[in-house]
């Protein structure tokens, strides 16, 4: 099983406890820019009630013999690649996104979560995943990573997981 590491073999994971035996699994993104590197964007909206949804979208790259960001090849086909996301985006809860400064728990795939566009030779999808409960700010990824039960974060200072 191949360990995901976000810039090195992919750009962003998606993990659920259920897909790809509890793991996290990496995907790479269109669009790039070379000085930021890949996106993710976030809608957020608050209703009368003061609850807040998010959006959360990113594009997914799916081709045979990828460029991971370190410059390596990817190990991934673009069928195995396809397989997973759409093992994922089976999940309205329970889903946890992960890039390199920022994660977002508690999401799933509900209503409108995908538009697949095919290629001959390449795959672009277009992601939504929404919050499923309550909207908390985003952590950042090294301390939510440390705030697992036997993390180095104190119960006052981690994040429930």
């Amino acid at each position: 099983m191949t360990t995901y590491t976000i810039g090195i073999n992919c750009q962003i994971t998606i993990q659920h406890n259920n897909v790809n035996g509890g793991q996290p699994y990496g995907f790479l993104l269109t669009g790039e820019d070379k000085n930021y590197g890949a996106a993710l964007s976030v809608q957020h909206e608050q209703d009368s009630s003061g609850s807040t949804k998010i959006r959360i979208f990113f594009c997914v790259l799916l081709a045979d013999n990828l460029t991971n960001p370190d410059g390596t090849l990817h190990t991934d086909s673009r069928a195995a690649m396809y397989s997973m996301l759409l093992n994922f985006l089976n999940h309205s809860s329970g889903l946890t996104i992960m890039t390199n400064n920022v994660v977002f728990a508690g999401v799933g795939a509900s209503g409108f979560s995908a538009t697949e566009t095919h290629y001959e030779a390449l795959t672009l999808i277009t992601c939504q995943f929404n919050n499923t409960g309550a909207y908390y700010p985003a952590p950042d990824p090294a301390n939510y990573l440390l705030s697992l039960w036997d993390g180095t974060l104190t119960w006052a200072t981690s994040y429930w997981r």
